[in-house]
């Protein structure tokens, strides 16, 4: 993980005041003490944040006598993942400005300042020199007060984690020197220059006290045979880590989090709470025995006698070496972008990575939990707005588990943030063809200025039975609140508008408002490279034999084991599942430009899939679907009753009708027929004139019976005044044969078929312009079997032939009339004969008879009656 971009020497102590003894900071002052007693305040200027450091200009150099000019060295990334050590460089171009400003003899017996420490939130010194515990105003160092006498050792907690109501309340441990008490005193600044420390409690330890933190109501003290943590509130104790009498104890306190120094080795334990059980927690081994350590959390910075290694807090590994020798002194409880420490003589700063930087390091290597983590940490520890980098990460954890596979989390995490073409970069065929990809067909029809939305009426049929006709295009499935911006740009303009004449325009683009590849798609190859990685860490299948042929089994999670092929077939069809959910959840919400790309996108989603209902949804009810990206598509698929739809919505009605007779309507696939009048129709019947006189009665029986529809006031209702319908206020009503019953049934559908019937069974009734029932589509769809290669009898023919009889007993099971005769004057039973002769057209009969006695019989059980006479 990425730590330190760069090490500055601030300040070397003249030979004349000591050596350092003492160190603490706040902000961009630090305070300093000496063995002669001396008591010293610097400050840095020109000492940028990370997130400021590139935009800053050159700083000035200070005159002052007192002054250090201090040198630069940037850390670079470390190839393979090693690291470098980072010293100073006078060669850098940043230069940084260290003044003493103020220092005072604080001992007239010149003896050694102990430790100091700053608050936190106020201006306040707290001092330990001469075994005397002081405070001080830390700007003038006037002394406020002597808190204690014969003082070991002390700590202040911050203010903040003591009391949310009393702000300037410090709570300070001091141990008894050489022995074993603890006083606890609260010293409440928010009282002004009247604040005095008292003495809350008086506690006694088994031994004295050498090293000493505190964390909020809980103490961590080191003694000379073990470390424990003392409640400050009930005065119980708890033994964490045995020393043994050997070392000095050394403490370093972190976030809510206490770390301890055993020989060449650091243990930690959460001081948030006291223990009940184990509470050990990370463990750190080390090559060098620490001099010092101070944790910035995510990183916990260890002192030797001739370098200083960093960890990282969230794997324990050395982030990185700095060439810090005999580092003694560090700030404890030092915030923001910058770490101090000390040797005897030298003062130095390491400047951290921004918290972007370290947020993204750590989701590259996959430790997104750890890098939200680090994210509410800095949140609870300062008062920056954060929502900006939150956003952020957001996306970057989100790419991280696309690029592992789990592409159900990386949706969670993308939410509304990222443009949606980004995503599909990875599924190209759902980018639809540039303006220089088009069709010879496409150009031309775009040339064409298409109706307005007044304008497009439903074409007059000339049907011998009106039954339900068309549905009432209402622009989408939504809410109108949502919609009806979009919807009246899309349905009601009519697509006249200069976007559709000059569709090479930047503003009507596909592309429009993107703003190139997301900066934070990390991962620099294809996503199924990403996804071979991923595969790689999963474990190996033992080898069942010595072929070194054989194909390499890994056992993965949820897919067993499999290989690399299957598990990128696996992990293709799981992200598109992702997408599809994804983008179905965010459509509502979305721009007309990101709304055109996800509707492109699930159209072709789901024709891939076959998903029919979907696609039908896309192209019918679609706000944002642009003809000029589907008309290509849906042409080579034959995807021509969707296309008609597209171009009816668009308003290009005229090459709508002229599609549907071409290619859509019963009568575009029948041979020529001449008029004839209704009453004539049964002599000229082409299902009458194949089969035998004997099995006319059975023809008869079939097509005499009566078009009574239980549905039919309710499907006459929904195109009439009386709508209830949610619609905009021109609606524009389809055809019906561009209807889903329709399309379903063109398609073969059965499963989608009976899920739409069970949602609307007046639906069965539907007939088209022509005056064609849904048999007479479904049957002919049969043709197929003359246009294909394959014998009648093969195993094609007799699954299509099954295929056609299943849906046509689920169109009878609804209501779906037989006697139904179009204005052609052909009833279903004739396409059957018009298209397969008599091939199949006995077997599609006694089908239909069988079904219709099973249904006789059943109302006579049900009403009681007599069995019918077969």
């Amino acid at each position: 993980m990425l730590a330190v971009r760069c090490l500055v020497r601030l300040y070397e102590v003249p030979a004349e005041y000591g050596q350092i003894s003492a160190l603490d900071t706040h902000g961009s002052t630090i305070f300093a003490g000496t063995d002669h007693g001396l008591l010293l305040k610097l400050t840095v200027e020109g000492a940028l944040s990370s997130v400021a450091v590139r935009q800053a200009q050159q700083p000035r150099y200070g005159s002052s006598d007192n002054a250090t000019i201090n040198g630069r060295a940037y850390a670079s990334a470390p190839p393979n993942g090693a690291y470098t050590p980072l010293s100073a460089s006078p060669e850098a171009c940043e230069k940084i400005n260290t003044t003493l400003v103020r220092f005072t003899l604080l001992s007239t017996m010149k003896m050694k300042i102990d430790r100091v420490q700053h608050s936190r939130t106020h201006t306040l010194l707290f001092v330990l020199y001469e075994h005397r515990l002081v405070v001080l105003n830390s700007v003038s160092f006037s002394c406020l007060q002597t808190i204690a006498e014969h003082v070991g050792t002390f700590f202040v907690s911050d203010s903040r984690q003591n009391s949310s109501q009393r702000a300037g309340l410090h709570v300070i441990c001091a141990s008894e020197l050489n022995g074993k008490g603890l006083s606890v005193f609260e010293f409440d600044a928010s009282q002004g220059e009247g604040a005095r420390a008292i003495l809350a409690q008086e506690l006694v330890l088994p031994e004295p006290v050498h090293a000493l933190v505190s964390y909020g109501s809980i103490a961590c003290v080191g003694m000379r045979r073990e470390y424990s943590l003392i409640s400050l509130s009930d005065g119980s104790s708890c033994g964490v880590l045995p020393l043994g009498g050997g070392k000095q104890p050394l403490l370093a306190i972190g976030d809510g989090e206490v770390f301890m120094r055993y020989n060449c080795s650091i243990f930690s334990v959460s001081m948030r709470s006291m223990p009940s059980g184990r509470v050990l927690g990370r463990t750190i081994q080390l090559k060098d025995e620490p001099l010092s350590f101070v944790v910035r959390h995510p990183f916990l910075f260890v002192f030797t006698e001739h370098y200083c290694d960093v960890f990282s807090l969230y794997d324990n590994d050395v982030s990185g070496r700095l060439m810090l020798p005999g580092c003694l002194f560090t700030s404890q409880l030092g915030r923001g972008d910058f770490v101090y420490a000390a040797s005897k003589t030298k003062i130095w700063m390491a400047s951290l990575h921004s918290l972007r930087q370290q947020l993204a390091n750590l989701v590259e290597h996959f430790k997104v939990e750890e890098a939200f983590h680090l994210l509410g940490s800095q949140r609870a520890m300062g008062t920056l707005d954060l929502q900006g980098i939150e956003l952020e990460l957001h996306i970057m954890a989100g790419y991280a588990y696309l690029h592992h596979c789990r592409p159900k989390e990386a949706m969670l995490h993308f939410n509304d943030h990222i443009d949606p073409r980004d995503l599909l970069l990875s599924l190209l065929e759902c980018i639809p063809p540039g303006p220089e990809e088009y069709s010879p067909e496409l150009r031309a029809l775009l040339a064409k200025k298409p109706l307005k939305a007044d304008a497009i009426t439903t074409p007059e049929t000339e049907a011998t039975t009106s039954l339900s006709c068309g549905v009432v295009f209402m622009g989408d499935e939504q809410s109108p609140k949502t919609s009806s911006e979009r919807g009246k740009k899309h349905a009601m303009e009519g697509h006249i508008d200069a976007g559709y004449e000059d569709s090479n325009g930047a503003e009507d683009s596909y592309w429009a408002q993107w703003e190139g590849l997301c900066p934070y798609n990390t991962y620099a190859g294809e996503l199924h490279h990403a996804w071979l990685e991923t595969f790689e860490t999963f474990p190996l299948v033992p080898r069942s034999g010595d072929d070194a042929n054989e194909p390499i089994y890994r056992q993965v999670t949820e897919c067993g084991a499999v290989t690399a092929t299957t598990f990128l077939e696996h992990a293709w069809e799981l992200f598109k599942d992702e997408v599809t959910l994804y983008f179905r959840s965010r459509l509502r919400q979305s721009s007309d430009v990101y709304a055109r790309a996800m509707e492109y996108a699930l159209l072709v989603l789901a024709l891939e899939a076959q998903d029919h209902r979907a696609a039908y949804r896309v192209v019918a009810f679609g706000l944002s679907i642009r003809l000029e990206d589907c008309y290509d598509l849906l042409s080579s698929l034959r995807e021509y009753r969707l296309l008609a739809c597209l171009l009816f919505r668009r308003g290009y009605v005229r090459e709508a009708n002229e599609l549907l007779t071409l290619r859509v309507h019963v009568s575009s696939i029948l041979p020529p027929l001449e008029s004839k009048p209704l009453d004539a129709a049964r002599a000229t019947s082409p299902a009458y004139k194949i089969l035998p006189e004997a099995m006319h009665v059975h023809l008869n029986r079939l097509l005499a019976l009566p078009l009574t529809s239980p549905h039919q006031n309710t499907a006459r209702s929904q195109t009439g005044e009386g709508s209830s319908l949610n619609v905009t206020s021109t609606p524009t009503t389809l055809p019906p044969s561009l209807t889903e019953v329709m399309y379903l049934v063109s398609k073969l559908n059965l499963a989608a078929l009976r899920e739409l019937l069970q949602e609307d069974p007046e639906a069965s009734w539907t007939v088209d312009e022509e005056g064609c029932s849904l048999l007479h589509v479904l049957f002919g769809l049969l043709v197929l079997l003359e246009s294909s290669d394959e014998d009648m009898t093969s195993e094609g023919g007799g699954a299509l032939l099954n295929l056609v009889l299943s849906c046509a007993i689920l169109l009878l099971d609804y209501g779906t009339p037989v006697s139904v005769v179009s204005a052609q004057g052909l009833s279903c039973l004739d396409v059957v004969a018009l298209v397969t002769g008599d091939a199949f057209l006995d077997i599609i009969l006694v089908a239909l008879l069988a079904d219709k006695e099973v249904k006789d019989i059943a109302a006579a059980v049900e009403k009681g009656n007599s069995m019918p006479i077969v």
